[in-house]
C-alpha cells in the first residue's frame, strides 16, 4: 500500500518508554522507502498522541482540493503559495492504547517500564463483587 507519514508529539522524544514505543511504531507502520511492493506517493498521516498516560493513535487521508474557477486559484495561491487547498479527513481506524508493562525481550525478560496506575479488569471486578456481597 501507501507510505503513511507518521507523526509524534514531543512526548514520544522526552520520555524514554515512550522513546521504545516509537522505534517499534515506526518499524510496524512505516514502509522502507523504495520498497517495490510500495506505492511512489503519501496519501495517508498516522498521528501519535500520548495524552492520559495513553497512546492516542489516528489515521487521516490527505486531500488536495482543486479550486473549481480562476478567482479560488487566485485567491488559494495567494493565501498559501499553490493553487490547490490541502486538508487532512480522519479516516480511521482510531484507537487508544494503555501501555502496561515494556520487556526487555519479545514476551517476556527484565521490566523495562511497569505503568504504576493501571489496575486489571478482574481485581476491580473482584471488588465489585465483594462490595455487592
Amino acid at each position: 500500500g501507501s507510505r503513511p507519514v507518521l507523526t509524534f508529539d514531543e512526548s514520544f522524544d522526552r520520555l524514554d518508554e515512550l522513546r521504545v514505543i516509537k522505534e517499534l511504531f515506526v518499524d510496524v507502520f512505516g514502509c522502507p522507502r523504495g520498497h517495490p511492493k510500495s506505492k511512489p506517493f503519501v496519501d495517508r498521516v498516522m498521528g501519535f498522541y500520548y495524552a492520559d498516560g495513553k497512546i492516542w493513535v489516528r489515521n487521516y487521508q490527505i486531500l488536495e482540493e482543486a479550486p473549481t474557477n480562476a478567482k479560488e486559484a487566485r485567491e488559494e495561491r495567494r493565501s498559501t503559495g499553490s493553487d490547490r487547498a490541502t486538508n487532512l479527513v480522519e479516516i480511521g481506524p482510531r484507537f487508544v492504547l494503555n501501555p502496561i508493562r515494556i520487556f526487555r525481550g519479545a514476551f517476556g525478560g527484565q521490566t523495562l517500564y511497569q505503568n504504576s496506575e493501571y489496575v486489571n479488569p478482574n481485581v476491580l471486578r473482584a471488588q465489585m463483587r465483594r462490595e455487592k456481597g
